[in-house]
Parts: structure tokens; sequence; C-alpha cells
């Protein structure tokens, strides 16, 4: 309904409100489309200002400590001494015929890089809030750099263990030339996670007090402590029927399972969960001079590029709320 001003013109519009709906209409809606390749390019061009805040990181962080950068070789020697007085005379916390001490550190070393990435890469995007409004480089800089200097901090830590083998009166094996492609496959994994945990803080705050208590957890999850071959390889879930063993010392030794439907626990767990056969292929190529099992790091990579795109899907999808919800 119009209202005619004494000009001849309409001065006053009146619309019926039921006639406005409630949302635009879905052709208006802005929809935020990842394009993988041109999001690649772009954090390449952009890489100088991930080595700039990485460096920024690594300096305030021992730029007030007494020791200063000891303690990256501190923190992960005190984490090996509880583990040696805990865990050490468990018989359920086998080494595989390698000193307990150089067997957990090698885990501790692959776990602390994963548990320091995802610690401060997930809360990257919150301790730089102030920068997300005035910068226009990509939000992906702020994980990949905490992950950079969490890098930098596990480089330093492989300095106990060169002792270790020195007092141990040990050499890694030849065949750890294979361990970069092992750290290859765990940057990969701990990049998905790191990328999908960072976007889902900013929307869920409560995330922040969840993700210390997951990595606690996560810790005894993972083959650190304990070997990788406890988890086994052909069990046995329906059908078939039970062959029974002899009884030895009071144990039946040699009972299992005939026909039915059996799966290769190990393989699923590591395509899950790709640091498990990452910890154990160090372990392996590293102490024992053994060859890679090939199997394993195939479904531990095939994991971890699957976490790395759904986690970088993820962190796009949410980016264009980073600075209005930070």
């Amino acid at each position: 309904m119009a209202i005619a001003d004494s000009s001849g013109g309409d001065a006053l519009v009146v619309t019926d409100v039921s006639s406005i709906p409630a949302e635009p209409p879905p052709e208006l809606l802005y929809h935020h489309k990842t394009r993988f390749i041109e999001s690649i390019r772009v954090l390449w061009a952009h890489r100088e200002i991930v080595y700039t805040l990485a460096e920024r990181d690594f300096r305030a962080q021992y730029k007030q400590a007494t020791l200063g950068i000891l303690w990256a070789v501190l923190s992960p020697v005190a984490t090996l001494m509880i583990f040696v007085i805990v865990f050490s005379r468990v018989k359920g916390f086998g080494s595989e015929g390698v000193p307990y001490a150089l067997y957990a550190f090698v885990g501790i070393l692959c776990w602390s890089f994963f548990a320091a990435s995802l610690g401060s890469g997930g809360n990257s995007l919150l301790s730089n809030k102030a920068l997300l409004a005035k910068t226009q480089f990509p939000r992906e800089c702020f994980p990949l750099e905490s992950m950079l200097v969490s890098g930098l901090n596990t480089l330093l830590s492989w300095v106990p263990l060169t002792i270790l083998f020195v007092i141990f009166g040990r050499a890694p094996a030849l065949t750890t030339l294979w361990v970069p492609l092992f750290m290859l496959i765990e940057v990969a994994f701990a990049a998905g996670i790191t990328l999908a945990i960072s976007s889902l803080i900013i929307q869920m705050r409560d995330l922040t007090q969840v993700l210390p208590i997951i990595l606690s957890l996560g810790l005894f999850a993972t083959p650190v402590i304990w070997p990788y071959s406890k988890i086994p390889t052909n069990f046995h879930l329906a059908g078939g029927h039970q062959v029974s063993g002899v009884l030895v010392n009071g144990h039946i030794v040699g009972a299992h399972w005939v026909g039915g439907v059996s799966v290769n626990l190990q393989l699923v767990y590591g395509f899950f969960n790709p640091l498990g056969p990452v910890i154990a292929a160090a372990r392996r190529t590293m102490l024992l001079g053994l060859s890679p099992q090939w199997e394993l790091t195939a479904v531990a990579a095939l994991g971890a590029v699957i976490y790395l795109a759904v986690g970088f899907r993820i962190f796009k999808r949410f980016e264009v709320n980073f600075a209005d919800i930070a």
C-alpha cells in the first residue's frame, strides 16, 4: 500500500510484514567452496609468514625461562624417567630385546611431536585472534607454524636419544634411513588433526578443556610404552569353531579358531591411528634393524592422507567465520 504526498510522489510504502520471508532465497546464500589446489598454492606463496611466526613463537617460548632451550631436552627426559620407573618392570610392556629406556624414548619422541602439535596448534587461532581480523594471509598459517615450532623442539629432543645409544653401546641400524618416511606420515596425520581441531575450537570453546584429557588418554591408547605387537593380527569375530590347545604350566597354549570371520586388528588400528604404525616402524628399523612392514606402512599412509584431506576441508569450511567468532 502506498500513500501519496502533496507533490504527487510516493512518500511512504507500507508492506505486509507477513509477506517478508524469514530467510533469503537459497540462491542468495553465500556458499564457501574449498579449492584445494588454489588453497595450497596460496599457502605456499605465504610460506615465509609461517617461518616468521614460528621464529617469533620459538624465541618467545624460552625467552623468560632460566634454562632456556634446555627445556626442549629436559621435558622428554623427565617423561622417560617416569616411564622407566613405573613401567619397565611390568611384564606386559615388553621391549622386544631392546633396553626399555631406548625402546620407550623412541615412542616418546614420536608422541611428543604429535601431542605438542595438537596442543599448541589446536589453540593457535585463539592465541592469535588479534591478527585474524587484521591480516589477509591464509589462516592455516597459524596451526602450521605451531607444528613447525613443535618440530624444532622434537629435533632438539633427539640429542638425549643419541646419548642413550652411547650409554647402551648401540648404534642406529642402517634401516634407520626409512625413518624420514615414517615422520612424513606422522606430519600429515598431525596436520590433518590439528587443522580440524583448531577450527572446531573456535566454534566450541569447551574443547580447550577437553583436549588435554584426550591427549592424556591417547598416550596410553598409542603404543608409546607398549609394543605394537600386542595388537592381534588374527582377531576372531564370528563363525567357525575353536580348537583346544595344550595345558602348559597352568596356561592353555595353541588354542585357536578355525574358519569364521577374522580381522587383522593391526591394520584396522593403523588406519584409524597412523601414529601407532609410525612408532612401531621407527622402532623396527632404528632399533631392531628390520625392514619396514610395508602393508602396515601403506595403511598408515592412507589413513594419514585421509585425515589431512578431511581436516583441511573442515578448516576451510569454517574459515570464513574465524574473525567474527574469535
